[in-house]
């Protein structure tokens, strides 16, 4: 653990804390695990479940392969399987969906767990600095479904010009006039003044809703965006640039991942056939560069299945180009030193690799206005409580439907960006919460930050009411890289995303962090007396709060991720030496092998980037069967030899099951989130003596909701419908009339100065409970030639990072150069307490 300045016993005592609360956190969750089961069976959803197909019954040969079951792979598996002359074989390497993951408030849980890849990113010396050993988590989804079940639920489709700059690079048919369509084809707007809107439609296998529930903080947050000069719109419609409550893939207020989606109304048809627990290593290609099949491992025991037609990578932009690098296809060199014999040279593989990087620790303390005792933001405490069970039970509401992360957002403008464009650089999720909200149980570990860090920050401001507002940067010109650690399948690849590798990424997260402190600067939260958290992270202590400086320390040390790596097999036109496949997504110097998914993003997205994914898809099937029209016939007279009746019968009857039965909760749960119990369950008698009592409660539990009256609840199976697309016309030379007034971007520094208060404490010195934790929440071009490029970089050498900025700082076009900064050092006290077996205990520090 790393040490700044003077010795500090906060880091010890904040860690012990958090282990004392993982068990009663464990609990907790195996509690709504049960609740679940016996009051939820829309959410169990036991027949509609995906049915794993057999190691055994799995055939010699599948038309279509496609590997990874996640927002991009279940589409396209769902989509060509409408077609029941191929028949498709779907791979994923992880589980399914867990019930847990339907619950929006279990969110940040999901991290780290077992649906969870767990990756994370090499040591810098320039970013990640407050994460433990310096390096990044980077959550992506081991589960059907993919990312999309353990993501944000965030629905955003990014810009218009995002899609016309991806034409331009000569990627033909991909202009926004071109991929709406698709968009379109897989939304099911429920959001009433959306649902007759020529941008959005109904009846897809998407369900886009407001979450269901939401902490009056947000309503406030937003007043305060518009009092900064911006307008409330519908950021997926014709503008982006502005405020609004979040869309979300929510269906009724639980999460809509494209396995719920897509993979299960599709799963009971005879022509499709998923494996679940299958990791593929290779994909098999021969003398003639045409692939044929892929070598996989399922329960221990590896089999190679053959194709008939294709095999369809999507995996995501960090396994697709660790799998094809695996085959051959990538950097010669480097594929030579791992001893791989380069099959296809394409230097591109791994490259190019894009995300949306955000500064974290900007957190802000305000006075609740409640005096009921009623929460006025996210409060853990009172979130996994009997009544808010109770409610999430019998009358499906309450704050369990919550997604705290970002129940809001805005895309704004810097002093760096033409606010005659509507292309804003910079997105602010509005969290009606901080990570000193949940006690560092959950958030803390998500993002990797280290103990010190966490309690300098936080340890003494634990419950207090707060929210935050999260500066993200749209679109980095940074770019990072991925390679192979070895040749290991099971090994995870190096990843380097190179974070403000280009200095003009700092100065407009700089700015990002600028504005979201003019938002609480807007008389809509002075009223609260909103002011940010006194505390600085342990590494920039020395510099003044909100000093560029400061900044520019806060956004090297508490580095986050957004989720969104794309671009490492970027699309491109044949004469684009670093693209990796074409705009029909066909690999270069391979047949029958296409990529889709994320990594094909040439730019990154204007915003979150699973619907531009789920878009890719469902273009990308279109192509597919544009592509295979011709020999539409093919299958009947080949492939359906080893698809014979009684296999078919019997795949058939085994997806129409109803498989109903009790689950192993404990098991289950521990299974999912081993790393909140492997701190307790020393051995196997304590483990079956805290499992007897909890069972014990649990049946008590249920005995107390059977008492109350309770309806049937049912969830009916959703169906695809013709989606409903209202009149849209694109013209490409249409010229916005949307006055730039709406887009102003530079408000905030008329604003920018916090008079101090003395007279108002930003620190309360009532008695904080924070050891109670017994509630907690939960192409065409065959490239035969080594082209002489250079090789794959290496990590920049290490260097003090303090005076890169200044050294590197560009001259670039902006519009507002005024500056300024605040600083409040206010005395604070803190007073800590241990409630254990209902005795209360004050810590002395």
């Amino acid at each position: 653990m790393a040490i700044h300045g003077s010795f500090s016993i906060k880091p010890f005592v904040s860690s012990t804390r958090i282990i004392f609360g993982l068990l009663p956190g464990l609990g907790s969750l195996i509690l709504l695990r049960m609740v679940i089961h016996l009051y939820r069976p829309d959410i169990e959803d036991a027949v509609n479940r995906v049915r794993d197909h057999p190691f055994d019954e799995l055939y010699e040969n599948y038309d279509f392969i496609i590997v990874g079951a996640g927002s991009a792979g279940s589409v396209v598996a769902s989509r060509l399987s409408e077609n029941p002359e191929w028949n498709i074989l779907l791979l994923e390497a992880g589980q399914d969906e867990n019930v847990l993951s339907d619950v929006p408030i279990m969110f940040p849980t999901l991290q780290t767990s077992s649906i969870d890849w767990q990756f994370v990113t090499e040591p810098s010396k320039y970013y990640c600095l407050s994460m433990v050993d310096s390096r990044c988590k980077w959550p992506r989804g081991k589960v059907l479904g993919g990312s999309s079940a353990l993501n944000a639920m965030l629905y955003i489709r990014g810009n218009k010009k995002d899609y016309d700059n991806w034409e331009r690079l000569g990627n033909e048919g991909w202009a926004y006039e071109d991929i709406i369509k698709y968009f379109l084809k897989a939304e099911d707007m429920r959001i009433p003044e959306y649902r007759s809107d020529p941008y959005h439609s109904t009846g897809g296998p998407l369900s886009v809703e407001y979450f269901k529930f939401e902490q009056p903080i947000t309503n406030k947050i937003i007043q305060a965006g518009v009092e900064l000069g911006y307008r409330v719109i519908d950021v997926n419609g014709e503008y982006q640039t502005g405020f609004t409550k979040s869309h979300a893939t929510v269906d009724d207020g639980l999460r809509c991942s494209t396995a719920k989606g897509y993979l299960r109304p599709a799963s009971k048809r005879r022509n499709f056939h998923v494996s679940v627990h299958s990791l593929v290593e290779k994909v098999l290609i021969d003398k003639y560069k045409k692939v044929y099949g892929v070598k996989f491992t399922k329960n221990g025991k590896s089999k190679i299945i053959k194709c008939n037609k294709e095999v369809i990578l999507s995996a995501g932009a960090i396994q697709s180009p660790q799998l094809l690098m695996l085959s051959g296809v990538g950097d010669s060199e480097h594929l030579k030193e791992l001893g791989i014999f380069p099959v296809t040279h394409l230097s591109g593989v791994g490259q190019n690799l894009q995300d949306h990087i955000a500064m974290g620790g900007h957190s802000f303390l305000f006075d609740n206005p409640y005096n009921n005792g009623s929460d006025y933001s996210f409060n853990l405490n009172n979130i996994m409580s009997i009544p808010s069970l109770i409610d999430f039970a019998l009358y499906k509401k309450g704050p369990l439907y919550s997604m705290m992360e970002a129940e809001a957002m805005g895309f704004v403008n810097t002093k760096y960006q033409d606010p005659r464009e509507d292309y804003p650089d910079i997105q602010l999720f509005i969290a009606p919460t901080a990570d000193n909200m949940d006690g560092g149980l959950f958030g803390k570990r998500a993002n990797g930050l280290s103990d010190e860090t966490y309690a300098e920050l936080y340890e003494d401001i634990l419950y207090k009411p707060s929210f935050s507002i999260v500066p993200l940067l749209l679109r980095p010109k940074s770019r990072g890289f991925i390679k192979l650690r070895n040749t290991n399948p099971f090994s995870p690849p190096l990843i380097y995303p190179n974070y403000y590798s280009d200095p003009d990424d700092l100065l407009r997260m700089m700015e990002g962090a600028k504005i979201a402190q003019s938002l609480v600067n807007q008389p809509a939260l002075q009223e609260l007396n909103a002011r940010p958290n006194p505390n600085r992270n342990p590494g920039c202590a020395e510099h003044p709060l909100m000093s560029d400086e400061h900044l520019e320390c806060q956004a090297r040390h508490h580095t986050l991720t957004i989720y969104h790596p794309v671009g490492t097999c970027a699309m491109g036109p044949a004469h684009d030496y670093n693209a990796v496949v074409n705009p029909r997504l066909r690999v270069y110097g391979v047949d029958n092998l296409r990529v889709i998914d994320g990594s094909i993003m040439p730019t990154i997205v204007n915003g979150n980037t699973n619907a531009p994914i789920i878009m890719i898809a469902e273009k990308a099937s279109d192509m597919i069967k544009e592509d295979w029209v011709a020999s539409s016939n093919y299958l009947t007279t080949y492939a359906y030899r080893s698809f014979g009746d009684t296999k078919a019968n019997n795949m058939e009857f085994r997806n129409s099951e109803d498989i109903v039965k009790t689950p192993d909760v404990f098991t289950e749960i521990k299974s999912l989130f081993p790393h909140l119990s492997d701190n307790h369950t020393e051995n196997d008698s304590k483990t079956k003596q805290d499992t007897n009592q909890l069972d014990t409660r649990i049946k008590s539990f249920g005995k107390r909701l059977q008492s109350l009256y309770l309806t049937n609840i049912t969830n009916p199976m959703k169906t695809y419908q013709t989606p409903i697309l209202n009149n849209i016309h694109f013209d490409k030379n249409k010229s916005n009339s949307f006055t730039s007034t709406l887009f102003r971007p530079h408000r905030y520094n008329q604003h920018s100065i916090i008079e101090s208060r003395p007279n108002q404490s930003h620190l309360s010195t009532q008695n904080q409970n924070v050891f109670n934790h017994s509630d907690i929440d939960t192409s065409a071009i065959h490239r035969s030639i080594i082209f002489n490029r250079d090789r794959t970089p290496s990590p920049p050498p290490a260097k003090d990072y303090k005076n890169t900025l200044s050294d590197t700082k560009k001259q670039i076009y902006y519009f507002n150069t005024n500056e300024r900064s605040f600083q409040n050092d206010e005395n604070k006290e803190c007073r800590l307490w241990l409630h254990y077996n209902g005795v209360q205990y004050e810590i002395q520090l």
